[in-house]
């Protein structure tokens, strides 16, 4: 799950990294002024783009309470009802990148720094600097003294960046991320280091071991913005993404279902979903998933269903008997074709 700004902000202050103070405004909220001197108004959305969209603005006392309402009134167009994240402005000396995500290739956490924050780092991504980190590993301070410095950091930030990036690593692990990214990292007039913007993906997988931590923002835009047959298979542990095509496809693991858009867009033919379920999926969810693509297939657009599994991480047996269960009470609503490989 991504969260919002404000919630992924709050997720780093927890663990001592500093962020501008701010207040959330629901719809409902009302103030009569602004809450800082200058104050920078931000909607909280799920996809990015903001800035482009001229929905980041920063204001005055006088103009807090015009901005605001115009900047509601452009947001009602939206699923969700998104709240608008109210800011201090903080004055800038300097901006960094700072991030961490998982590389899939190196199989293991990467911390990321540019000195080319903000909109720069897109266009010089030759200055961000990587180092792999031991996922077993707790990075203490000391041991990044050299990174930064080869990145092209000394003197007095260089003590403050390792002390941030270290507590960075450990919200990374406590709370199951698969990217955090603080771009602008800020430096300030007086040498603070803050995070001006917070960008947090969580897996979804490990849900389960933060069943009491909310994140009730991006919960609710999110199922505003996802179809009743995504927020099924989210419930049932498994990956649906509801498409426009014609073929409904069933399928098992990321990569063959990956590979099986690619060719049916070879053949000319547009996919309907894409589905995929975790390594080790028993009968009875394989079955759930199977029904999720017969409800999607119920639909006009769908011509047909493709259905090919190959033995990997699921036992095929598994699949196939969850799968003839299935059919017995649940015939398939278009044509179905079947591949089997073992």
């Amino acid at each position: 799950m991504r969260l919002v700004e404000a919630e992924g902000k709050a997720l780093l202050q927890e663990f001592g990294i500093p962020v501008p103070a701010s207040v959330l405004l629901e719809e409902s909220v009302v103030l009569a002024e602004a809450p800082f001197a200058e104050t920078v108004l931000k909607p909280q959305l799920l996809q990015g783009g903001r800035g482009r969209a001229g929905w980041v603005q920063m204001t005055t006392g006088e103009t807090f309470p015009a901005r605001l309402a115009t900047l509601r009134s452009e947001l009602t167009r939206l699923p969700g009802s998104p709240p608008i994240l109210a800011e201090e402005r903080i004055e800038v000396l300097a901006e960094y990148y700072l991030a961490v995500r998982i590389d899939d290739a190196l199989r293991c956490p990467v911390l990321l720094f540019s000195t080319s924050g903000g909109s720069e780092v897109e266009e010089h991504p030759d200055l961000v600097r990587p180092r792999e980190i031991d996922p077993l590993e707790e990075l203490r301070p000391y041991q990044l003294v050299d990174f930064f410095k080869a990145a092209g950091i000394a003197g007095g930030p260089i003590g403050a960046l390792c002390r941030l990036a270290s507590d960075l690593l450990r919200v990374f692990r406590r709370s199951d991320a698969q990217l955090i990214e603080i771009n602008p990292l800020a430096v300030t007039r007086a040498g603070r280091l803050v995070a001006l913007d917070a960008k947090v993906e969580l897996d979804d997988q490990a849900s389960f071991r933060h069943a009491t931590e909310t994140a009730s923002v991006s919960r609710r835009l999110w199922r505003a913005q996802t179809s009743p047959l995504e927020a099924r298979a989210s419930e049932l542990g498994v990956t649906f993404v509801d498409m426009e095509g014609e073929i409904a496809l069933i399928s098992g693991g990321a990569g063959l279902g990956m590979a099986l858009l690619d060719m049916l867009a070879d053949a000319g033919l547009r996919p309907a979903n894409f589905v995929d379920a975790r390594g080790g999926t028993g009968a009875s969810t394989f079955a759930e998933m199977v029904r999720l693509v017969f409800d999607r297939a119920e639909r006009s657009d769908v011509q047909a269903i493709a259905f090919y599994l190959t033995l990997a991480a699921t036992s095929l047996g598994e699949a196939v008997n969850g799968f003839l269960k299935l059919l017995q009470t649940r015939p398939p609503p278009k044509p179905l074709f079947i591949g089997l490989v073992a």
